[in-house]
Protein backbone atom coordinates (compact mmCIF):
# COMPACT_ATOMS: atom_id res chain seq x y z
CA UNK A 1 0.00 0.00 0.00
CA UNK A 2 1.35 3.53 -0.89
CA UNK A 3 2.67 5.77 1.67
CA UNK A 4 3.50 9.58 1.23
CA UNK A 5 5.37 12.17 3.93
CA UNK A 6 4.70 15.92 3.83
CA UNK A 7 7.25 17.70 2.36
CA UNK A 8 8.89 20.04 4.41
CA UNK A 9 11.51 23.29 4.23
CA UNK A 10 14.78 22.78 4.82
CA UNK A 11 17.36 25.11 5.65
CA UNK A 12 19.40 26.08 1.97
CA UNK A 13 21.29 28.32 -0.15
CA UNK A 14 19.90 31.18 -2.31
CA UNK A 15 19.75 30.72 -6.00
CA UNK A 16 19.25 34.14 -6.80
CA UNK A 17 15.33 33.34 -7.66
CA UNK A 18 13.29 36.72 -5.94
CA UNK A 19 16.52 36.47 -3.67
CA UNK A 20 15.43 33.84 -1.45
CA UNK A 21 15.13 30.09 -2.12
CA UNK A 22 15.91 26.97 -0.02
CA UNK A 23 16.68 23.51 -1.04
CA UNK A 24 13.00 21.03 -0.35
CA UNK A 25 13.90 17.29 0.47
CA UNK A 26 10.78 15.09 -0.60
CA UNK A 27 11.18 12.26 1.63
CA UNK A 28 9.62 9.78 0.22
CA UNK A 29 11.73 6.70 -1.51
CA UNK A 30 10.85 4.28 -4.27
CA UNK A 31 10.47 0.64 -3.76
CA UNK A 32 14.19 -0.18 -3.66
CA UNK A 33 14.77 2.12 -0.59
CA UNK A 34 16.54 4.92 -2.65
CA UNK A 35 17.68 8.12 -1.16
CA UNK A 36 14.74 10.96 -1.29
CA UNK A 37 14.61 13.13 -3.96
CA UNK A 38 16.36 16.52 -4.00
CA UNK A 39 14.68 19.57 -5.79
CA UNK A 40 14.55 23.56 -5.75
CA UNK A 41 11.75 25.50 -4.85
CA UNK A 42 11.04 29.27 -4.20
CA UNK A 43 10.18 29.68 -0.79
CA UNK A 44 6.63 31.09 -0.10
CA UNK A 45 5.17 34.28 0.67
CA UNK A 46 5.11 35.40 3.96
CA UNK A 47 3.08 37.32 6.63
CA UNK A 48 3.84 40.90 6.54
CA UNK A 49 2.64 43.47 8.87
CA UNK A 50 2.95 47.64 8.24
CA UNK A 51 2.92 49.48 11.78
CA UNK A 52 2.50 53.68 11.66
CA UNK A 53 1.12 55.70 13.92
CA UNK A 54 -0.04 57.85 11.52
CA UNK A 55 -3.01 56.51 9.03
CA UNK A 56 -2.81 59.27 6.76
CA UNK A 57 0.82 59.42 6.19
CA UNK A 58 1.23 55.67 5.89
CA UNK A 59 -2.15 56.02 2.75
CA UNK A 60 -0.35 58.66 1.65
CA UNK A 61 3.20 57.60 1.56
CA UNK A 62 3.40 53.52 1.94
CA UNK A 63 -0.02 52.31 0.62
CA UNK A 64 1.68 51.57 -2.85
CA UNK A 65 4.35 49.29 -1.32
CA UNK A 66 1.51 47.52 0.56
CA UNK A 67 -0.41 46.82 -2.50
CA UNK A 68 2.62 45.73 -3.85
CA UNK A 69 3.91 43.08 -1.60
CA UNK A 70 -0.18 41.94 -1.80
CA UNK A 71 0.16 41.44 -5.59
CA UNK A 72 3.61 39.65 -4.91
CA UNK A 73 1.54 36.76 -2.98
CA UNK A 74 2.79 38.28 0.23
CA UNK A 75 -0.48 38.39 3.22
CA UNK A 76 -0.52 41.97 4.13
CA UNK A 77 -1.97 43.86 7.43
CA UNK A 78 -1.99 46.91 8.78
CA UNK A 79 -1.33 48.24 12.12
CA UNK A 80 -2.63 52.12 13.29
CA UNK A 81 -4.47 54.28 15.01
CA UNK A 82 -7.90 54.73 14.09
CA UNK A 83 -8.11 58.34 12.94
CA UNK A 84 -8.39 60.26 9.95
CA UNK A 85 -6.55 58.00 6.76
CA UNK A 86 -7.46 54.49 7.82
CA UNK A 87 -10.83 54.24 6.04
CA UNK A 88 -9.13 54.61 2.94
CA UNK A 89 -6.62 51.93 4.16
CA UNK A 90 -9.63 49.61 5.07
CA UNK A 91 -10.70 50.51 1.50
CA UNK A 92 -7.90 49.59 -0.14
CA UNK A 93 -8.66 46.13 1.46
CA UNK A 94 -6.64 45.21 3.99
CA UNK A 95 -6.90 43.88 6.97
CA UNK A 96 -6.64 46.76 9.10
CA UNK A 97 -5.73 46.32 13.35
CA UNK A 98 -6.22 49.74 15.01
CA UNK A 99 -3.77 50.23 17.52
CA UNK A 100 -3.53 53.08 20.48
CA UNK A 101 -0.32 54.96 20.18
CA UNK A 102 -0.20 58.92 21.12
CA UNK A 103 1.53 61.55 19.20
CA UNK A 104 2.84 65.47 20.38
CA UNK A 105 2.74 65.36 24.14
CA UNK A 106 3.38 61.53 25.81
CA UNK A 107 2.82 60.68 28.94
CA UNK A 108 4.03 57.82 30.28
CA UNK A 109 1.12 55.45 30.95
CA UNK A 110 0.03 56.23 27.08
CA UNK A 111 3.45 54.95 26.36
CA UNK A 112 3.80 51.96 28.22
CA UNK A 113 -0.12 50.67 26.81
CA UNK A 114 1.41 51.00 22.97
CA UNK A 115 4.16 49.07 23.56
CA UNK A 116 2.37 46.73 25.43
CA UNK A 117 0.18 46.39 22.78
CA UNK A 118 2.51 45.95 20.03
CA UNK A 119 3.85 43.10 22.30
CA UNK A 120 0.21 41.50 22.16
CA UNK A 121 -0.01 42.30 18.80
CA UNK A 122 2.94 40.87 17.31
CA UNK A 123 2.04 37.57 19.47
CA UNK A 124 -1.32 37.00 18.35
CA UNK A 125 -0.68 37.69 14.21
CA UNK A 126 2.85 36.42 14.16
CA UNK A 127 3.64 37.71 11.45
CA UNK A 128 7.23 36.77 9.39
CA UNK A 129 8.14 40.45 9.41
CA UNK A 130 6.95 43.56 10.70
CA UNK A 131 7.69 46.88 8.50
CA UNK A 132 7.98 49.64 10.98
CA UNK A 133 7.08 53.35 9.68
CA UNK A 134 8.79 56.73 11.72
CA UNK A 135 10.79 56.91 15.07
CA UNK A 136 7.95 55.41 17.58
CA UNK A 137 7.06 52.40 15.96
CA UNK A 138 10.37 51.85 14.88
CA UNK A 139 11.24 52.40 18.49
CA UNK A 140 8.26 50.21 20.54
CA UNK A 141 8.32 48.12 17.80
CA UNK A 142 11.74 46.51 17.03
CA UNK A 143 12.12 46.00 20.96
CA UNK A 144 8.35 44.42 20.99
CA UNK A 145 9.35 42.22 17.78
CA UNK A 146 12.18 40.92 19.73
CA UNK A 147 10.16 40.02 23.00
CA UNK A 148 7.57 38.13 20.57
CA UNK A 149 10.29 36.85 18.20
CA UNK A 150 9.44 38.01 15.14
CA UNK A 151 12.07 36.96 12.31
CA UNK A 152 12.38 39.92 10.13
CA UNK A 153 11.96 43.42 10.98
CA UNK A 154 12.34 46.46 8.32
CA UNK A 155 12.50 50.06 10.36
CA UNK A 156 11.93 52.68 7.27
CA UNK A 157 13.36 56.26 8.95
CA UNK A 158 11.49 58.18 6.69
CA UNK A 159 12.65 61.55 7.86
CA UNK A 160 14.73 63.26 11.35
CA UNK A 161 11.34 65.15 11.72
CA UNK A 162 10.73 67.81 15.37
CA UNK A 163 13.43 66.02 17.35
CA UNK A 164 16.47 66.55 14.82
CA UNK A 165 15.38 70.48 13.75
CA UNK A 166 13.87 72.33 16.98
CA UNK A 167 16.61 73.59 18.58
CA UNK A 168 15.08 74.15 21.89
CA UNK A 169 16.64 72.60 25.18
CA UNK A 170 13.76 70.76 25.61
CA UNK A 171 14.39 69.12 21.99
CA UNK A 172 17.76 69.06 22.64
CA UNK A 173 17.71 66.45 25.56
CA UNK A 174 15.06 64.98 23.82
CA UNK A 175 17.60 64.19 21.05
CA UNK A 176 20.32 63.00 23.26
CA UNK A 177 17.89 60.41 24.97
CA UNK A 178 16.79 58.54 21.53
CA UNK A 179 20.33 58.81 20.48
CA UNK A 180 21.05 56.86 24.03
CA UNK A 181 18.42 54.66 24.08
CA UNK A 182 18.35 53.97 20.46
CA UNK A 183 20.81 51.98 19.55
CA UNK A 184 20.26 48.62 22.52
CA UNK A 185 16.51 49.02 21.63
CA UNK A 186 16.50 48.57 18.32
CA UNK A 187 19.01 45.49 17.84
CA UNK A 188 17.56 42.83 16.41
CA UNK A 189 19.23 40.06 14.38
CA UNK A 190 17.42 40.00 11.17
CA UNK A 191 16.66 43.73 10.36
CA UNK A 192 17.04 46.27 8.08
CA UNK A 193 16.76 50.35 8.38
CA UNK A 194 15.75 52.26 5.47
CA UNK A 195 16.83 55.64 5.36
CA UNK A 196 15.13 58.38 2.20
CA UNK A 197 18.27 59.97 2.04
CA UNK A 198 21.96 59.84 2.49
CA UNK A 199 22.37 62.34 4.79
CA UNK A 200 19.99 61.11 7.32
CA UNK A 201 22.29 57.47 7.00
CA UNK A 202 25.48 59.01 7.46
CA UNK A 203 23.95 61.38 10.84
CA UNK A 204 22.65 57.40 11.93
CA UNK A 205 25.66 56.43 11.05
CA UNK A 206 28.73 58.91 12.78
CA UNK A 207 26.17 58.34 15.97
CA UNK A 208 26.24 54.73 16.10
CA UNK A 209 22.52 54.94 15.69
CA UNK A 210 22.72 52.60 12.50
CA UNK A 211 25.31 50.13 10.59
CA UNK A 212 26.54 50.00 7.25
CA UNK A 213 26.06 46.05 6.46
CA UNK A 214 22.03 46.77 8.02
CA UNK A 215 21.40 49.85 6.62
CA UNK A 216 20.76 51.35 3.25
CA UNK A 217 19.37 54.12 1.04
CA UNK A 218 15.81 53.85 -0.46
CA UNK A 219 14.49 56.62 -2.62
CA UNK A 220 10.62 56.40 -1.69
CA UNK A 221 8.06 56.97 -0.92
CA UNK A 222 7.47 57.17 -5.12
CA UNK A 223 5.52 59.12 -7.24
CA UNK A 224 2.39 57.19 -9.40
CA UNK A 225 3.59 58.57 -12.77
CA UNK A 226 0.22 57.52 -14.63
CA UNK A 227 -1.87 59.88 -11.77
CA UNK A 228 0.37 62.63 -11.65
CA UNK A 229 1.42 63.92 -15.30
CA UNK A 230 2.20 66.91 -17.30
CA UNK A 231 -0.45 69.20 -18.31
CA UNK A 232 -0.31 73.18 -19.87
CA UNK A 233 -0.27 75.77 -17.33
CA UNK A 234 -3.35 77.50 -16.68
CA UNK A 235 -4.18 81.05 -17.89
CA UNK A 236 -3.58 83.90 -15.40
CA UNK A 237 -1.44 85.28 -13.17
CA UNK A 238 1.40 82.60 -12.14
CA UNK A 239 0.11 80.44 -8.84
CA UNK A 240 2.56 79.71 -6.68
CA UNK A 241 1.98 76.79 -4.12
CA UNK A 242 3.38 74.91 -0.81
CA UNK A 243 1.22 71.92 -0.26
CA UNK A 244 2.39 70.06 3.15
CA UNK A 245 1.11 69.24 6.29
CA UNK A 246 1.87 72.99 7.46
CA UNK A 247 4.02 72.83 10.42
CA UNK A 248 6.62 75.55 10.99
CA UNK A 249 9.51 73.30 9.81
CA UNK A 250 8.46 73.05 6.00
CA UNK A 251 8.99 76.43 6.08
CA UNK A 252 5.57 77.80 6.38
CA UNK A 253 6.41 81.14 7.35
CA UNK A 254 9.05 81.97 5.22
CA UNK A 255 6.84 81.09 2.38
CA UNK A 256 4.13 83.54 3.55
CA UNK A 257 6.59 86.43 4.13
CA UNK A 258 8.47 85.70 0.65
CA UNK A 259 4.53 86.36 -0.92
CA UNK A 260 4.46 89.39 1.29
CA UNK A 261 7.72 90.65 -0.10
CA UNK A 262 6.83 90.37 -3.71
CA UNK A 263 2.94 91.49 -3.22
CA UNK A 264 4.74 94.51 -1.97
CA UNK A 265 6.82 95.16 -4.91
CA UNK A 266 4.20 94.73 -7.15
CA UNK A 267 4.84 91.42 -8.00
CA UNK A 268 1.47 89.70 -9.86
CA UNK A 269 0.92 85.97 -8.62
CA UNK A 270 -1.14 84.05 -6.19
CA UNK A 271 0.60 81.94 -3.66
CA UNK A 272 -1.43 79.54 -1.59
CA UNK A 273 -1.06 77.09 1.42
CA UNK A 274 -2.45 73.51 0.29
CA UNK A 275 -2.37 71.53 3.40
CA UNK A 276 -3.91 71.33 7.08
CA UNK A 277 -2.51 71.72 10.36
CA UNK A 278 -1.26 69.00 12.12
CA UNK A 279 -2.92 68.51 15.85
CA UNK A 280 -0.73 65.47 16.79
CA UNK A 281 2.80 67.22 15.85
CA UNK A 282 4.28 69.58 18.14
CA UNK A 283 5.67 72.08 14.74
CA UNK A 284 2.02 72.52 13.79
CA UNK A 285 0.86 76.02 12.63
CA UNK A 286 -2.20 76.90 14.58
CA UNK A 287 -5.49 77.07 12.31
CA UNK A 288 -6.06 80.37 14.04
CA UNK A 289 -2.79 81.76 11.88
CA UNK A 290 -3.85 80.41 8.91
CA UNK A 291 -7.11 81.72 9.20
CA UNK A 292 -5.84 85.34 9.95
CA UNK A 293 -2.99 85.23 6.72
CA UNK A 294 -5.81 84.08 4.49
CA UNK A 295 -7.95 87.04 5.53
CA UNK A 296 -4.96 89.18 5.31
CA UNK A 297 -4.85 88.20 1.62
CA UNK A 298 -1.31 87.44 1.64
CA UNK A 299 -1.78 84.14 1.34
CA UNK A 300 -4.92 81.84 0.14
CA UNK A 301 -5.47 78.91 2.56
CA UNK A 302 -6.69 76.29 0.55
CA UNK A 303 -6.70 73.53 3.32
CA UNK A 304 -6.52 69.86 2.79
CA UNK A 305 -6.83 68.11 -0.68
CA UNK A 306 -6.79 64.33 -1.56
CA UNK A 307 -6.83 64.61 -5.70
CA UNK A 308 -3.53 66.22 -5.81
CA UNK A 309 -2.84 65.90 -9.37
CA UNK A 310 -5.58 68.39 -10.06
CA UNK A 311 -3.87 70.82 -7.62
CA UNK A 312 -0.66 70.60 -9.34
CA UNK A 313 -2.90 71.39 -12.99
CA UNK A 314 -4.21 74.98 -10.97
CA UNK A 315 -0.73 76.10 -10.60
CA UNK A 316 2.48 76.96 -12.10
CA UNK A 317 5.11 76.78 -9.25
CA UNK A 318 6.18 74.46 -6.64
CA UNK A 319 7.82 75.52 -3.36
CA UNK A 320 8.99 73.44 -0.24
CA UNK A 321 11.71 75.97 1.74
CA UNK A 322 12.08 72.41 4.17
CA UNK A 323 14.17 73.07 6.81
CA UNK A 324 14.80 68.96 6.26
CA UNK A 325 12.89 66.22 4.69
CA UNK A 326 13.14 62.63 4.44
CA UNK A 327 12.05 62.91 1.00
CA UNK A 328 9.97 65.80 -0.25
CA UNK A 329 7.40 63.82 -2.04
CA UNK A 330 5.92 67.14 -3.25
CA UNK A 331 8.98 67.82 -4.90
CA UNK A 332 8.88 64.65 -7.06
CA UNK A 333 5.03 64.99 -7.32
CA UNK A 334 5.53 68.33 -9.14
CA UNK A 335 7.92 66.99 -10.83
CA UNK A 336 5.97 64.21 -12.28
CA UNK A 337 3.16 67.24 -13.11
CA UNK A 338 5.99 68.79 -15.21
CA UNK A 339 6.24 71.98 -12.09
CA UNK A 340 9.57 73.64 -11.76
CA UNK A 341 10.12 73.68 -8.20
CA UNK A 342 11.89 76.17 -5.37
CA UNK A 343 13.11 74.40 -2.43
CA UNK A 344 15.74 74.53 0.39
CA UNK A 345 18.90 73.06 -0.23
CA UNK A 346 18.75 70.74 2.52
CA UNK A 347 18.72 66.72 2.65
CA UNK A 348 15.35 65.72 1.19
CA UNK A 349 15.05 68.34 -1.33
CA UNK A 350 18.37 67.85 -3.19
CA UNK A 351 17.93 64.24 -3.50
CA UNK A 352 15.38 65.35 -6.11
CA UNK A 353 16.04 68.95 -7.13
CA UNK A 354 19.40 69.96 -9.76
CA UNK A 355 20.07 73.32 -8.90
CA UNK A 356 19.30 75.49 -12.14
CA UNK A 357 18.02 72.03 -14.17
CA UNK A 358 14.88 71.11 -12.75
CA UNK A 359 13.93 74.04 -10.02
CA UNK A 360 15.95 76.33 -7.52
CA UNK A 361 17.89 75.70 -4.52
CA UNK A 362 17.61 78.21 -1.64
CA UNK A 363 19.36 78.55 1.88
CA UNK A 364 17.21 77.03 4.83
CA UNK A 365 15.25 80.02 6.66
CA UNK A 366 15.72 82.51 4.32
CA UNK A 367 12.74 84.26 2.74
CA UNK A 368 14.21 87.44 1.16
CA UNK A 369 16.06 84.06 -1.23
CA UNK A 370 13.06 82.68 -1.72
CA UNK A 371 11.46 85.60 -2.71
CA UNK A 372 14.08 86.07 -5.62
CA UNK A 373 13.84 82.80 -6.98
CA UNK A 374 10.35 82.75 -7.23
CA UNK A 375 10.62 86.20 -8.81
CA UNK A 376 12.89 84.29 -11.76
CA UNK A 377 10.00 82.05 -12.31
CA UNK A 378 7.29 84.15 -12.09
CA UNK A 379 8.50 86.12 -14.54
CA UNK A 380 10.12 83.98 -17.44
CA UNK A 381 7.32 81.24 -18.61
CA UNK A 382 10.12 79.33 -20.91
CA UNK A 383 12.54 78.67 -17.68
CA UNK A 384 9.21 77.16 -16.12
CA UNK A 385 8.52 75.22 -18.85
CA UNK A 386 11.96 73.92 -19.25
CA UNK A 387 12.39 73.39 -16.07
CA UNK A 388 9.33 71.27 -15.73
CA UNK A 389 9.91 69.22 -18.72
CA UNK A 390 13.05 68.22 -17.20
CA UNK A 391 11.83 67.35 -13.68
CA UNK A 392 9.60 64.48 -15.27
CA UNK A 393 12.40 62.88 -16.72
CA UNK A 394 14.31 62.79 -13.38
CA UNK A 395 11.28 61.76 -11.57
CA UNK A 396 10.77 58.78 -13.91
CA UNK A 397 14.20 57.51 -13.71
CA UNK A 398 14.49 57.53 -9.86
CA UNK A 399 11.43 58.34 -8.24
CA UNK A 400 8.23 56.38 -9.96
CA UNK A 401 5.96 54.29 -7.52
CA UNK A 402 6.78 50.66 -9.09
CA UNK A 403 10.31 51.13 -8.96
CA UNK A 404 11.03 52.12 -5.52
CA UNK A 405 8.33 49.37 -4.33
CA UNK A 406 10.50 47.10 -6.53
CA UNK A 407 13.39 47.91 -4.65
CA UNK A 408 11.96 47.97 -1.11
CA UNK A 409 10.62 44.42 -1.70
CA UNK A 410 13.50 43.27 -2.71
CA UNK A 411 14.71 44.51 1.13
CA UNK A 412 12.02 42.92 2.26
CA UNK A 413 12.48 39.33 0.65
CA UNK A 414 16.16 38.78 1.12
CA UNK A 415 15.05 39.42 5.04
CA UNK A 416 12.60 36.16 4.73
CA UNK A 417 15.10 34.14 3.23
CA UNK A 418 17.65 34.68 5.75
CA UNK A 419 15.10 35.00 8.56
CA UNK A 420 15.77 31.56 10.67
CA UNK A 421 13.34 28.69 11.03
CA UNK A 422 11.82 28.63 14.71
CA UNK A 423 12.92 26.16 17.10
CA UNK A 424 10.54 22.88 16.83
CA UNK A 425 8.93 24.72 13.26
CA UNK A 426 9.09 23.84 9.84
CA UNK A 427 7.10 25.38 6.99
CA UNK A 428 5.02 22.99 4.77
CA UNK A 429 5.25 23.67 1.14
CA UNK A 430 4.02 21.16 -0.73
CA UNK A 431 1.07 18.34 -0.78
CA UNK A 432 1.51 14.77 -0.02
CA UNK A 433 3.22 12.70 -2.71
CA UNK A 434 2.74 9.31 -3.59
CA UNK A 435 5.48 6.83 -2.61
CA UNK A 436 6.26 3.34 -1.40
CA UNK A 437 9.25 3.51 0.69
CA UNK A 438 10.71 0.64 2.54
CA UNK A 439 12.74 2.71 5.04
CA UNK A 440 12.50 6.67 5.38
CA UNK A 441 16.25 8.02 5.55
CA UNK A 442 18.15 8.97 8.63
CA UNK A 443 18.15 12.75 7.85
CA UNK A 444 14.19 12.29 7.08
CA UNK A 445 13.92 11.00 10.72
CA UNK A 446 16.13 13.70 12.31
CA UNK A 447 13.93 16.24 10.84
CA UNK A 448 10.78 14.05 11.76
CA UNK A 449 11.36 14.62 15.35
CA UNK A 450 12.51 18.10 15.02
CA UNK A 451 9.19 18.85 13.29
CA UNK A 452 7.02 17.08 15.99
CA UNK A 453 7.66 19.17 18.77
CA UNK A 454 5.49 21.78 19.92
CA UNK A 455 3.43 21.94 16.59
CA UNK A 456 -0.23 20.55 17.05
CA UNK A 457 -2.98 23.46 16.91
CA UNK A 458 -1.10 24.99 13.98
CA UNK A 459 -2.68 24.28 10.66
CA UNK A 460 0.74 25.93 8.70
CA UNK A 461 3.16 23.90 10.67
CA UNK A 462 2.50 20.07 10.96
CA UNK A 463 3.50 17.34 12.13
CA UNK A 464 6.11 15.03 9.12
CA UNK A 465 4.56 11.87 9.44
CA UNK A 466 3.86 8.83 7.16
CA UNK A 467 0.66 8.11 5.93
Amino acid sequence: MASAFRTYVLPGTPDGLNGFALHEKSFHAAADGAEPAVRQFVRGPGRLLFVCNNPAFFADQHLHLAQAARRAGHTVLVAAPDWFGAERIKRAGFAFLPIQMERGKPTLRAEWRAFRDLVRLYQATRPDLVYHVTLKPILYGTLAARLAKVGSVVNANTGLGFAWIDSSIRTRLIRALIGWIYPPVIRHPNRRDLFLNRDDRALFLSDGMADVATSTVINGPGVDLRSFFPSTEPPGDPVVILPARLLWHKGVAEFVEAARILRQDGVRARFALVGDADSGNLASVPRSTLMEWNMEGIVEWWGHCDDMPSVYARAHIVALPSYREGLGKVLAEAGACGRPVVASDVAGCREIVRNEVNGLLVPARDSVALAAALRRLIANRDLRNTMGRIGRQVVEGRFGEEAVAKRTLAVIEDLLYRAPLESGRLRLVSVPTPGSPKALPADAVAAARHAGDGMSGDPNRVRLSAR
